[in-house]
């Protein structure tokens, strides 16, 4: 690939690292919006697509678990996932019952605590101090936001 206008979302992926990388900004801004609305068009698509197979394959179903179903040449698989929640303060009254009969409730259920970092921040510097020997920060994935900038009128 020698010039940048033949580089299409098409064709992007056949592109070694180092043609990619020289790219001038406006190239890889460009093909980012069009990736960026590509990806949108096709989540549109996806639920449109979602809510026709609901309705005539999954209507009715309540029951989690796989079902199938046949239509034609083919079969279709729904899989309705199991979504549990657990009522915290009647999941702290269970477990003291579990103590309360000499069981450790270690055995039956998993315990996490975590810290909302907004709140981290916000104590006094004395209670952060005692915490922060637990604390570990990672970096997460970079997101890009690419603008072209305003220019001042001459």
């Amino acid at each position: 690939m020698t010039d940048n206008k033949d580089l299409t979302l098409d064709n992007l992926a056949e592109q070694p690292p180092t043609v990619l990388d020289a790219l001038p900004i406006g190239v890889l801004a460009n093909l980012n919006e069009q990736a960026l609305q590509a990806a949108a068009d096709a989540s549109q698509m996806i639920a449109i697509l979602h809510g026709a197979f609901t309705r005539r394959y999954a209507a009715g179903l309540n029951d989690t678990g796989t079902h199938h179903r046949s239509d034609g040449d083919f079969d279709i698989t729904i899989t309705v996932p199991k979504n549990v929640s657990w009522a915290p303060g009647q999941l702290a009254v269970a477990i003291e019952g579990l103590k309360s009969w000499g069981e450790d409730p270690a055995d039956y259920v998993d315990t996490k605590i975590t810290v909302a970092e907004s709140k981290y921040k916000a104590w006094p510097p004395a209670i952060r101090d005692l915490f922060t020997p637990a604390r570990t920060v990672k970096a997460g994935k970079p997101k890009f936001t690419v603008a072209a900038k305003e220019r001042e009128a001459a």
